[in-house]
């Protein structure tokens, strides 16, 4: 299974999970729904470091695990909310960082919030369709682009 794979399985996931609860939506089926729409995101973000630095065709070498792993959560929503590291961006980084931090926050709240979710199926399939957009968004990004983020994303700015 590649990690292209991996994605795509989760946002299939998460849309079964939106469709096979009938009239009313079982809340563990849509905090699941949130959570997998989400780690398809993070895991396209890490696929994209990976691949631009270690290359696609290396999939299985530790290299590209060691990559792959070296995102990180808190990393991830860092980059994506800096004005200044999104300035060297085009817009659509800052789009797919607002729907990250916006998954990112969803998925926080339906894995570890103990009220009633209170996400039935018009908000959990916008936000699996959201998550879908910002990884298409993600995948057309040019090299450059490609090379920079994932620069952003594995190696700390210093400050002097």
């Amino acid at each position: 299974m590649s990690a292209l794979d991996l994605e795509d399985r989760l946002l299939t996931v998460a849309r079964d999970l939106c469709r096979r609860t009938g009239k009313r939506p079982r809340e563990a089926f849509m905090r699941r729904a949130v959570s997998s729409a989400y780690y398809a995101v993070f895991h396209a973000l890490c696929r994209l470091c990976a691949d631009t630095v270690i290359g696609s065709i290396h999939h299985k070498s530790q290299a590209w695990e060691r990559v792959y792993r070296g995102v990180t959560h808190t990393g991830a929503k860092a980059v994506l909310t800096s004005s200044k590291e999104l300035s060297a961006f085009p817009a659509e980084v800052a789009n797919f960082g607002v729907a990250f931090v916006l998954l990112q926050k969803e998925r926080e709240q339906a894995d570890y919030g103990p009220a009633p979710f209170g996400k039935y199926f018009a908000d959990t399939e916008a936000l699996v369709e959201q998550a879908a957009a910002a990884i298409v968004v993600l995948n057309k990004l040019e090299d450059s682009h490609r090379r920079a983020l994932a620069a952003a994303l594995l190696v700390k700015a210093r400050t002097s």
